[in-house]
């Protein structure tokens, strides 16, 4: 497996919440965050433990600039792994995020490692393009890492441009 700490980094550390604003809030203060992105995403493909929900929403806060570890704040509206994380009485440090060039070979990297994968996702956007998103589970760690690929635009038979 690559060394993904050497090689991408950790991008973001994401937190699951109640209320994304108090989040905010609080976390401005103890790290003196200037600036979020607000993103509110509705993946096209979002499938957990190997079920296919429909119109997954998930209110999104990221810290700005975009320069170090990035803070990702996330407020779930519908049912999915961040919704059962608030379920389960946490709201805590949920995932580490590494945005990866070769999605499948560090996917299978985590997977050969013993990790399960529990979420799939996929999204598009205008800007940046076509993206997957993957979670993967590691028992030991009692803890989620998330597999970012570097966004991509697709021409119309999905073949990267």
């Amino acid at each position: 497996m690559e060394n993904l700490l050497k090689d991408y980094q950790i991008a973001h550390i994401g937190i699951v919440v109640e209320n994304r604003e108090k989040a905010m809030a609080r976390l401005s203060e103890l790290y003196d965050i200037q600036e979020w992105q607000m993103v509110e995403w509705r993946p096209s493909k979002y499938v957990y433990r190997g079920q296919e929900y429909k119109d997954p929403y998930v209110k999104i806060a990221i810290s700005l600039p975009n320069t170090g570890t990035r803070i990702e704040v996330l407020e779930p509206q519908t049912p999915g792994l961040q919704m059962d994380v608030l379920k389960g009485g946490t709201q805590t440090i949920n995932h580490i995020c590494h945005v990866v060039r070769d999605f499948d070979k560090a996917l299978q990297g985590f997977l050969d490692a013993g990790c399960e994968l529990v979420l799939e996702t996929e999204y598009t956007d205008e800007i940046r393009g076509f993206r997957r998103c993957h979670y993967v589970y590691d028992k030991a760690l009692n803890s989620y890492i998330e597999i970012a690929e570097i966004p991509y635009f697709r021409n119309e038979k999905g073949a990267r441009l």
